[in-house]
């Protein structure tokens, strides 16, 4: 009895014994399987993928910082930014601005994706502003005329070109080249224009006339002009790839030109925005009254263009578009010596980087500045 009692003891303890040592097991490390697996969750979603998918976690795929492919993007071919509408096929319009100092300031302005100002009669200059997105622009003014030599502007871009009147040229360029444009003063537009009642009162009646989006749409299908790009149509923007900046190595935060005494506009780059402001006249800030902001751009182009005077009674010039010559490209904070050409007046202008290949711009707002050759000396750079 006493013997099949201590068997029994003996049984027990190597039971417990046995048992204990089960309970240990979890202190033994774990593999190092589960650290990859974490660092393989930040790369990618989790997914509910099967055993194979956790072989493929053992070799994950090298990280990348590349951006993704541009044709995955929706973007502002005026800009070459990011956007929520799909612009692709879309031509944009050119709208006529009054740039002298008893017009400003100026309505809307600050909506546009590009913007040019040019020399007309007197050295004094108007503004034309293409915007993509032009069903949404609020009020814009006041509309001026044409003068020939911004219809090769526009069609830089295939732009539909709004203006009010014109030279006695620009309507038989119109007429000869068959432009898409809505007319303030020589077309039947039904609710296009109107008169700004205070702007007429205070500034005059031929600084009064305005627009907006939704009257250029009615316009726009009235007249009943084509909304659709030219096929192939080769833009002179061309932006860096997303993810991508464009800093030339010359120091350039200043540039003013002078078109005669009483307006030298002039740009200061911003660094912490990335753009340059714009002061025009007498160191007035460029003001769009709608916004109540500051123009401002992130390149900055300055083409210079041979330009004559016509003679005639009302002193028109005319600036020479086609051909090629000189110009600087602003960005950043620093500029460089560029290029251009221009095939014919409906051709879109060509533009060449200092090393000759066609230049690329950050993305952002651009201003032409179109100066005329002789405005080189005058041009003040820092």
């Amino acid at each position: 009895m006493k013997k099949q009692m201590l068997c029994l003891l003996l049984i027990a303890a190597f039971a417990l014994q046995t048992a204990a040592c089960g309970d240990k097991e979890p202190e033994t490390p774990p593999v190092e399987s589960t650290s990859d697996s974490s660092e393989v969750t930040t790369k990618a979603p989790e997914t509910d993928a099967d055993t194979s998918a956790e072989t493929e976690t053992e070799t994950p795929e090298p990280e990348t910082t590349a951006p993704e492919p541009e044709d995955d993007r929706i973007v502002n071919p005026l800009t070459g930014l990011e956007s929520d509408i799909d612009f692709e096929d879309r031509r944009p319009v050119a709208i006529m601005i009054n740039n002298i100092k008893p017009a400003t300031p100026q309505e809307g302005i600050s909506y546009a994706d590009v913007m040019y100002e040019c020399i007309v009669e007197g050295g004094y200059t108007r503004l034309m502003m293409l915007a993509m997105d032009y069903e949404n622009l609020p009020v814009v003014g006041s509309v001026r005329s044409s003068r020939e030599y911004y219809l090769d502007f526009a069609a830089n871009h295939d732009a539909i070109y709004i203006h009010a009147g014109g030279s006695e040229q620009a309507y038989t360029e119109m007429k000869q080249r068959k432009v898409d444009h809505l007319d303030g003063v020589n077309m039947s537009i039904p609710g296009m224009f109107y008169r700004d009642a205070w702007r007429q009162a205070n500034m005059g009646l031929e600084h009064s006339l305005m627009t907006d989006g939704e009257r250029i749409v009615k316009g726009i299908d009235y007249v009943g002009c084509r909304t659709e790009m030219t096929p192939d149509f080769d833009s002179p923007l061309d932006f860096v790839a997303f993810g991508e900046t464009v800093k030339p190595e010359n120091p350039g935060t200043y540039l003013q030109v002078t078109y005669y005494s009483g307006h030298k506009p002039y740009f200061k780059y911003d660094e912490n925005e990335g753009v340059y402001y714009r002061w025009q006249f007498s160191g007035d800030k460029h003001i769009d009254n709608t916004a109540n902001v500051q123009l401002s751009f992130t390149n900055i182009i300055v083409l210079y263009l041979p330009t004559v005077n016509l003679n005639d009674e009302k002193g028109h010039k005319d600036v020479e578009t086609t051909g090629s010559g000189e110009g600087y490209y602003f960005t950043m904070g620093g500029y460089e010596e560029i290029s251009w050409t221009k095939a014919d007046e409906d051709s879109p202008i060509k533009l060449y980087g200092s090393d000759g290949e066609e230049l690329q711009l950050n993305r952002g707002k651009t201003f032409f500045q179109i100066c005329t050759t002789s405005m080189r000396d005058s041009t003040v750079i820092k």
